[in-house]
């Protein structure tokens, strides 16, 4: 099966290959500049220049460039601490797609900025709604590719139509040296041989639904990254019990509004998350303060 892409889809298209995919590829969203832009921001969070990074290595402050971006796998919030990354959870290409597939009003609740040098491993099969659930199954991921994502240096690996099921499928804890510190899912009625690689260019969007099972493989190429800003957005219509335990009726309010409108704006806006780093598991599992 092919990699649904597109570069300027018509409404009805790119709701209809989203539904029926759970995955949608907008090749090119962002420009060269732009791309430009985030690798040099990201450079700037990695040395700590813009803020505080939860469980960051110790640097000694003369790391060249390629030095500092192998110490980091991924950084969680970013957003918090750099105005650019926070700007771009709302890029016209994002939120385009967001509004013809959820609807108007769009929130986003969090952003991950992956490294992920040569030797770096990926993360084992997962559905992005176990983390982050929402009441209403509008989840959705916004993958930028940063640099070109291949089977080489660990691109995504998706499991076309897997979402449609409407099920979370049991979370394990894993140990595989081929993935990160992040729980696998297991007992789902399909195998490797099912899951198709997500290759695209620096610049592309990939859009894949919080039930979909996806992972990605470490990445094996001799040098390089693969990097990638990951977002996460959902409907302002639904309530987001995030980090709430079993409350139903919690709203989990540090967000932003990306589109439309928030219902819920009455019950104003929090400042509870934090950067910080997402483990690898070469130092053991342990996840910072602020997870």
């Amino acid at each position: 099966m092919s990699t649904p892409t597109t570069d300027q889809p018509a409404v009805s298209e790119t709701r209809t290959r989203y539904l029926r995919d759970g995955y949608l590829v907008v090749k090119d969203a962002l420009a060269r500049v732009e791309i430009e832009q985030l690798t040099t921001e990201a450079i700037r969070i990695c040395r700590g220049e813009l803020g505080a990074i939860s469980g960051a290595p110790r640097l000694s402050g003369e790391e060249t460039d390629d030095e500092l971006m192998q110490r980091f796998l991924c950084i969680h919030h970013p957003h918090k601490i750099s105005r650019v990354v926070a700007d771009y959870l709302a890029h016209p290409a994002i939120t385009d797609v967001l509004t013809q597939v959820i609807g108007p009003n769009v929130k986003c609740m969090q952003a991950m900025l992956f490294i992920k040098s040569a030797g770096k491993p990926g993360q084992a099969w997962h559905q992005d709604e176990d983390f982050i659930p929402t009441r209403d199954r509008s989840l959705i991921g916004a993958w930028i590719a940063l640099d070109d994502a291949t089977t080489e240096n660990g691109c995504l690996w998706v499991i076309p139509g897997s979402h449609r099921h409407g099920i979370l499928w049991e979370l394990r804890e894993q140990r595989d040296e081929q993935f990160d510190c992040a729980d696998e899912a297991v007992g789902f009625p399909y195998s490797d041989e099912d899951a198709i690689p997500v290759e695209v260019t620096a610049g592309s969007i990939v859009f894949f639904n919080g039930y979909l099972l996806h992972r990605s493989l470490p990445n094996r190429a001799s040098s390089g990254y693969r990097r990638a800003l990951v977002n996460h957005y959902m409907s302002a219509e639904s309530l987001l019990p995030w980090r709430a335990g079993v409350d139903a009726t919690a709203d989990f309010r540090d967000i932003l509004m990306v589109a439309g409108t928030d219902p819920y704006a009455y019950k104003g806006f929090e400042s509870r998350l934090t950067t910080h780093i997402r483990p690898d598991g070469s130092g053991g599992c342990e996840w910072p303060e602020g997870s």
